[in-house]
């Protein structure tokens, strides 16, 4: 069945203001975008977009999708900022499972930045509990998942991570970095099945933002890889939840999945690069930073050793990979361009650089000689702001999350939102792009970009990142027939109302997914 959309503002994402006055859809692809009347006669159906916004359907560049499914089905802190309403909702919490798994706990949501301790826990629970903190690069465990795990005060620290100690050598229960991967491990019972709801509750949840895409790093965190992938192939294509994902590939996993070359699902279920960690987060200081962090001699935490980040690289070139790595602080990005200079990208791939959170002038001038794109995240930017200018001191502030300097380098940016950490709502990020403002104020706002610039991360840029710009990302023909349709006009309407843009219809391979209006 052929079906025209019309009547509505229909935005190519060709150039900016490019607008067409129909579009026509058949089988999952675009046969012709233009002028209504030359395609009025050819349609089986009409679809009147009633002064609708429709967009090519939106990507986000950089997510847990299987984590944020948890998230959505689990106790999440992220938004709460009372102490002791927190102790409440932790003491009332108790999970069907062996482990309390409590997300998105963040210090900077209190006074004074509390940091909660192992003794406190335990007063609200006896059950293992594991408090995540917002950025899951560090988390606190009670006494109890103490005595499950058999941690104690000659529990050696992982490389790329350790037990924080108390100044009498015993552990104060807060896990950082590889320390914490090895805790959040064990929390895990998870099954094909468990899994596949996950994933259907948090795709339900994107394409109520529009969203038909993702890119996501879900391989390594719930037992074996094939437990994962294979909840993927069960619950995600054309017969099933329709989203499109891209699935990068830890380390962890990535020569098995490799060795095995498993199927996965063209144009829907897809590997993606070798997924490397380089650094940790502002949050627990564990980002690696060239000078150190105020009032402190610490420069945060180097995962890998140049040698064995430069082992992994080669590893993905013999196999004709690209990488993409966690970097936050400029040591880190800089240890890694400097790997990558030296063993370039295989031909007609890029590196993906995951967050790029601090850079600095020779970093970007180098970055943009190479074949590098970033996967950033807008509202990273006012998440952490204002308080990360005490932890890096307000000079280095003028780089940290210089979004137009990157563009005007020749950068290709991808949106993303790293969800479940922040809200995977890309209007939040395309707000964040434009304006910069956060609680506190109007951070650099010489680094906002334009309206234009902020929705290409998030469709055409997003699509090259994987290779299919030539399929993926615009209104044109031959493209894939996904869109976002919004109530109001989202290319012109203020900034502000950015935020309370609401999608009314989100279509897949020609299929609507999502019905706001129903």
């Amino acid at each position: 069945m052929k079906i025209l959309y019309y009547n509505g503002n229909i935005y190519t994402m060709k150039r900016p203001e490019d607008k067409v006055q129909a579009v026509l859809v058949e089988n999952g692809i675009i046969l012709g975008a233009g002028i209504f009347s030359d395609f009025r006669h050819e349609a089986d159906k009409l679809v009147d977009l009633e002064g609708a916004t429709m967009l090519p359907g939106l990507t986000d560049t950089h997510m847990h999708l299987v984590m944020l499914g948890k998230k959505l089905k689990s106790l999440a802190l992220n938004d709460v900022n009372d102490i002791n309403m927190m102790k409440e909702v932790i003491s009332e919490f108790d999970s069907k499972d062996k482990w309390n798994v409590i997300l998105g706990y963040d210090e900077n949501n209190f006074p004074g930045q509390y940091k909660m301790k192992r003794e406190e826990v335990d007063m609200l629970t006896h059950k293992p509990t594991l408090i995540t903190r917002v950025c899951h690069h560090a988390g606190l465990i009670n006494t109890a998942a103490m005595s499950l795990l058999g941690l104690d005060r000659t529990t050696e620290d992982p490389e790329g991570g350790y037990f924080e100690r108390d100044a009498d050598g015993e552990l104060t229960g807060w896990v950082y970095d590889k320390a914490f991967e090895m805790v959040r491990g064990k929390t895990v019972e998870d099954d094909i099945d468990s899994i596949s709801d996950d994933i259907s509750t948090a795709v339900d949840h994107l394409h109520s933002y529009g969203i038909t895409n993702v890119h996501t790093e879900d391989m390594s965190y719930h037992g074996p890889y094939q437990v994962p992938l294979g909840a993927y192939l069960k619950t995600v294509g054309p017969e099933g939840k329709k989203i499109r994902v891209n699935l990068l590939r830890h380390e962890q996993v990535y020569d098995e999945m490799v060795a095995d070359a498993p199927d996965y699902r063209k144009d829907w279920i897809e590997p993606d690069a070798m997924k490397l960690f380089m650094d940790g987060a502002f949050g627990g200081k564990t980002a690696l930073v060239k000078d150190p962090y105020e009032g402190t001699a610490g420069h945060g935490l180097q995962i890998h050793s140049r040698e064995d980040l430069e082992s992994l690289i080669v590893k993905a070139r013999c196999n004709k990979d690209a990488v993409a790595v966690h970097v936050i602080g400029d040591r880190a990005c800089e240890i890694v361009v400097d790997t990558i200079e030296k063993h370039p990208a295989p031909e007609g791939k890029h590196d993906r650089l995951i967050h790029t959170s601090l850079l600095n002038q020779p970093l970007l001038e180098r970055m943009a000689k190479m074949s590098i794109i970033c996967d950033v995240q807008p509202t990273f930017l006012t998440s952490d702001m204002p308080w990360v200018e005490e932890y890096l001191g307000e000079t280095r502030t003028a780089y940290l999350y210089p979004f137009k300097t990157m563009l005007d380098y020749g950068l290709m940016l991808g949106g993303s939102s790293d969800a479940p950490i922040e809200t995977a709502n890309p209007m939040q990020g395309i707000y964040t792009l434009v304006t910069r403002r956060g609680e506190s104020g109007i951070y650099n706002e010489s680094e906002c970009i334009s309206r234009y610039e902020a929705f290409k991360m998030y469709t055409h840029d997003a699509a090259a990142i994987i290779y299919k710009g030539d399929r993926a990302g615009l209104i044109d023909v031959g493209y894939y027939a996904d869109f976002a349709i919004f109530e109001r006009d989202v290319m012109q309407i203020s900034s502000e109302e950015l935020l309370t843009a609401k999608v009314i219809k989100t279509i897949v391979d020609g299929e609507v997914v999502y019905d706001g209006q129903l």
